[in-house]
């Protein structure tokens, strides 16, 4: 039998060196491949790898399990058990540069968890450092624990398709959820062990708002929505429309069940970015902002006419209850002068200045962050995201596969920062969000491709070539 070469790309591992072996295609989701590239993740994989392999899985499918395990006062899961456990050998494989080089993200990243520590502990003393350790665990870790174990292709590939058998897996029990109200998900995991508090809301269109394994439906929402472009474009990657569709449809089954408005929008946005992404790879970027600045002024006049803001009139017509979002208008209000009279290091455990009859919730993750930890919270946090979009963003010499990665990346945290503007991310949900933001940096260290990289518009224009595959390829081919 003859045997088929497979040449892997250049990658770098965060624990003991070596080179990946090759070994047995693996069969993909409704489908086999036969793409490798990256280190191995089947049969005679590395040690190392299979190492990341088993940390990423077993991270991502711990979210998934709702039971509360009280150690003492604290309030403990499984999956802040494995950050426990994680964390000091994440640290120190980061420190000697075992996870490529220390980014100016990570900084931002360490610098954040450490003001917020800080913070909690100048507000409320003593009786602070609990509440300050736990916060600073879900920051960083899930941050460096995806820094070590995601160090290139296949490692991506492997976390976006764990994210996507955790939504497949919960799909039906959070179905019958929505349809019946009935709890399925934490009726089955309490058998074994305590779990999350029943979330009974009134029912939106005539259906039920499923919690799945999650404290509240919304963050059953931003979890799932977390993994549509991921499924689109990396797990679907090389496979046909119609299979790249129906992974993105599963994912979008998942987050209607939660029926939260923010999640969906979310869905939207991410569809309307991989949209406006692939006209901009047919046309050119140039001409694809040209347009989208037009039709966002066009917008914005009209919304001037009509004496209300593009944001007021997009979301409430979007949202299923319009009278939440011009809620979140007040609570936006009275967060932000909370967060001005308490700039430096914000309230803390105590409560922020608001009229009595307004509940203590604050359903936008910046802002919460503003006023329980004080502006500078609020900075470092958006450096964070800001560094990780630039670092990817802005890397040359990708070839297709690499592009296609990076754009769901980008997709994903672009599409988690506007959602966070309407609500705030906690427990499961926000721990996702600091092990995305960490997952995608491993391409900033990619070796310029040989081949497959397309050129810059630029180039293509003036000399009527473009690169692929190796080739050389006229960007008009004559009519034959």
């Amino acid at each position: 039998m003859a045997m088929q070469e497979i040449r892997l790309d250049s990658t770098q591992y965060p624990l003991a060196g070596g080179r990946p072996s090759t070994g047995r295609l693996s069969s993909g989701v409704f489908g086999s491949t036969a793409r490798r590239s990256g280190h191995s993740i089947a049969g005679t994989a590395a040690p190392q790898s299979r190492l990341h392999a088993a940390l990423i899985f077993l991270f991502l499918m711990l979210l998934g399990i709702p039971w509360v395990i009280h150690i003492g006062s604290v309030r403990m899961s499984p999956y802040r058990i494995l950050l426990c456990l994680a964390f000091l050998p994440c640290f120190v494989w980061w420190v000697r540069g075992k996870a490529g080089g220390i980014k100016a993200a990570d900084i931002a990243v360490v610098s954040f968890s450490s003001w917020i520590g800080l913070s909690l502990v100048s507000t409320a003393g003593p009786g602070g450092l609990q509440s300050a350790g736990i916060t600073m665990l879900e920051t960083l870790t899930p941050y460096l624990l995806a820094r070590c174990c995601i160090r290139g292709a296949s490692d991506f590939r492997l976390f976006s398709k764990a994210l996507f058998y955790l939504v497949m897996l919960m799909l039906p029990l959070i179905a019958i959820e929505t349809l019946t109200g009935w709890k399925a998900t934490l009726r089955l995991f309490a058998v074994f062990l305590p779990t999350y508090g029943d979330v009974v809301m009134p029912q939106r269109v005539g259906l039920w708002r499923a919690q799945g394994a999650f404290d509240h439906p919304i963050l059953l929402g931003l979890v799932c929505s977390t993994a549509f472009s991921l499924a689109y474009l990396v797990v679907g990657y090389g496979r046909t429309l119609f299979r790249k569709g129906l992974l993105a449809a599963v994912v979008a089954m998942a987050v209607t069940c939660a029926l939260s408005s923010g999640p969906i929008l979310g869905v939207l946005l991410q569809c309307l970015l991989i949209g406006w992404k692939r006209v901009a790879d047919k046309v050119g970027l140039r001409v694809v902002w040209i347009l989208t600045i037009a039709v966002l002024l066009s917008a914005q006049l009209v919304c001037w006419i009509t004496n209300r803001s593009l944001l007021d009139v997009t979301i409430s017509r979007l949202t299923f209850d319009p009278l939440s979002y011009w809620f979140r208008n007040i609570i936006w209000q009275y967060g932000w002068l909370s967060a001005l009279n308490h700039p430096w290091f914000g309230v803390g455990l105590g409560e922020w200045e608001r009229p009595s009859w307004m509940p203590g919730s604050i359903d936008n993750v910046w802002l919460y962050f503003a006023v329980k930890h004080g502006l500078p919270a609020l900075a470092l946090l958006g450096a964070s995201f800001a560094f990780c979009l630039a670092t990817v963003g802005w890397k040359q010499g990708l070839d297709r596969r690499h592009r296609e990665y990076r754009c769901a990346y980008l997709v994903s945290i672009i599409s988690c920062m506007l959602v966070g503007l309407t609500v705030h991310f906690w427990d499961g949900a926000y721990v996702l969000l600091m092990f995305l933001l960490g997952s995608g940096l491993w391409i900033a260290d990619v070796e310029p491709a040989s081949a497959d990289v397309e050129q810059p518009l630029r180039t293509r224009l003036r000399t009527g070539y473009r690169t692929s595959g190796g080739a050389r390829r006229p960007v008009n081919p004559p009519a034959r």
